[in-house]
């Protein structure tokens, strides 16, 4: 059995140590990679679903993303990897490898165990007819009706400008709910907004919702194989458009799997800057959001405010950045934004003045008994289904769970900035532990949390930008010699959603990717809207919706 010392993490020597003495055998190599990233090699794929059981209820990670490559040109395999956040405050990673061949490739399925697992597991299926045995759910997902079985887009051998007939009708078969008075109402996937297509199929009794089936994937782009065509530095700008809210996040969490793979530690003031315009995303829509809650609820004048402070914080972004979405932020090895001379007070002079009057707008919705009450109670996520199917971000704070990637996983300037200003030490130096809070997980966790963390961005903007200086460049070099090929490495960050989880793997000519494989927080959180509105009634779906605030196009990719 051949390893890889370990050392060079202080948690990760004792997670070898713990791993090898369960499996023995059964591991081919235990290797840290990237800092914090302890890769797991097991002999047998048919050990996979006993170790990632393992990892997920003993050492308590989360299922954090599924990693397939065609790697046939290099081992003649498909390689898998799970990968698992571990808590405890120490950032760790694990990421167990198994491998698959033969002209029809299979592994067991995980998911028969790990329901986490379920999505991710219809994806690999789909996208490279890897097939998990014993899966629960055989129906495709993002492939759909008139799109062949026997063509999967992401193996190697697929050209990317291939043009499928369509001489292929495979009916989605939705799950029937039957029964005296049970109605079926299909909603979408063209709605009579501008919102994003998809489509969702209610089962109701009377007004009551009894089920709810959603389907997605028709803004399906292709970006992880679009990836494969481009050098790094257009792969970055691929990233900001992965979904248009979240360009900070995704582009920070590219970045910094490259410059992990890379060795190279962008500049200070390089990572204060990132931290302040991510803040800046998560305040614009939280504010977003809390504007369509109250326009969900009808009331009109609360929204017209809140969307009045959301576009201050966009025209404060187009002045930051010069894009209202914050484009163009990140580079490889820093950023192309400088908070030079006046901006830093400008900065902290308009998000001072959004959140006086944020205050008052908040006090002025927590006084209305006609909103609370439409909030409190609807839209119940339970504490155990955010457990089961890995949620993120506001979904599983406000069900109680309290996790943070900045805190838990930290990254960039969060290695030192207070992610609750309520806390006079670093929260990721304090002991964590997975626990459970009090919040309801309804309408009203959601919108309470997400005001929360307004207050909370507004904070760690002001410290960050106090601490900025002005001595440190913004960039350094990422020398593509020091990429090596077939090397790999993890990206992540705390979107307004959740976390979002970058990987690659560098390519032959070391300026371009074999592998890019992108888990935004709205792939883990969709799940939970059919459980959400559960014996709510119809009416109540746009509000659940909407207090979920999910991407179709950062789901569909």
């Amino acid at each position: 059995m051949s390893s890889d010392k370990t050392t060079g993490h202080p948690g990760a020597g004792k997670l070898e140590a713990t791993l090898r003495s369960r499996f023995g055998e059964g591991l081919v190599s235990v290797r840290l990679l990237n800092g914090n990233e302890v890769h797991a090699k097991i002999r047998n794929k048919e050990s996979l679903p006993d170790m990632c059981v393992y990892v997920h209820d003993e050492l308590k990670g989360a299922l954090a993303t599924v990693v397939c490559s065609d790697d046939r040109r290099i081992n003649d395999c498909f390689s898998l990897r799970y990968v698992f956040g571990i808590p405890g405050g120490e950032g760790l990673l694990i990421v167990i490898e198994a491998l698959t061949r033969g002209e029809e490739p299979s592994f067991p399925s995980v998911a028969l165990r790990l329901p986490s697992a379920t999505l991710y597991e219809r994806e690999v299926r789909d996208m490279f007819g890897v097939v998990p045995e014993g899966h629960p759910d055989g129906r495709p997902m993002v492939v759909h009706d008139e799109w062949s079985s026997e063509i999967h887009p992401l193996r190697k051998d697929f050209e990317m400008r291939t043009k499928v007939a369509r001489d292929v009708r495979r009916p989605y078969e939705f799950l029937k709910v039957e029964g005296e008075g049970v109605s079926e109402i299909p909603v979408g996937p063209v709605h009579a907004g501008i919102i994003e297509p998809g489509h969702f199929r209610f089962s109701t009794l009377g007004d009551m919702i009894v089920n709810l089936e959603t389907r997605l994937y028709y803004t399906h782009r292709g970006v992880e194989k679009l990836a494969e065509s481009m050098d790094l530095e257009k792969v970055l700008l691929i990233s900001e458009r992965i979904s248009g809210d979240e360009a900070v996040a995704n582009s920070t969490a590219y970045c910094q799997a490259i410059e992990k793979a890379a060795g190279v530690t962008p500049p200070p003031r390089a990572l204060l800057t990132r931290a302040v315009c991510a803040e800046m995303e998560r305040i614009y829509n939280h504010l977003g959001t809390l504007a369509g809650l109250s326009t969900d609820v009808g009331f009109a004048y609360g929204a017209a405010r809140l969307n009045l402070l959301k576009e201050r914080m966009m025209r404060l972004n187009e002045e930051v950045s010069g894009s209202r979405l914050l484009f163009g932020v990140n580079r490889l090895g820093g950023v192309g934004v400088d908070l030079n001379e006046e901006k830093p007070g400008r900065v902290l002079g308009a998000v001072g003045a959004m959140l006086a009057d944020f205050t008052r707008v908040v006090s002025m919705l927590k006084g209305d008994s006609s909103v609370m009450d439409r909030l409190r109670g609807t839209g119940v996520i339970s504490p155990a289904l955010v457990l089961e199917i890995g949620a993120v971000g506001v979904a599983a704070r406000s069900s109680g769970l309290d996790i943070d990637t900045r805190r838990d996983h930290p990254y960039g300037a969060y290695r030192s900035l207070r992610i609750d200003p309520h806390h006079d030490t670093p929260r990721h130096a304090i002991q964590y532990e997975v626990e459970m809070t009090k919040k309801r997980g309804d309408v009203l966790a959601r919108f309470e949390t997400r005001i929360e963390e307004v207050t909370n961005s507004v904070e760690i903007v002001k410290e960050a930008l106090q601490r900025l200086g002005g001595d440190s460049e913004l960039v350094v070099p990422v020398p593509r010699e020091s990429l090596e090929p077939h090397s790999h490495a993890l990206g992540y960050a705390e979107s307004h959603r959740g976390q979002t989880v970058h990987w690659v793997t560098i390519g032959e000519d070391r300026n371009s990717l074999l592998r890019y494989k992108v888990r935004t927080a709205s792939f883990c959180n969709w799940p939970a809207i059919e459980a959400a509105v559960l014996n709510d009634i119809v009416a109540d779906f746009p509000l659940v919706n909407k207090s979920l605030d999910l991407s179709y196009a950062g789901n569909d990719l």
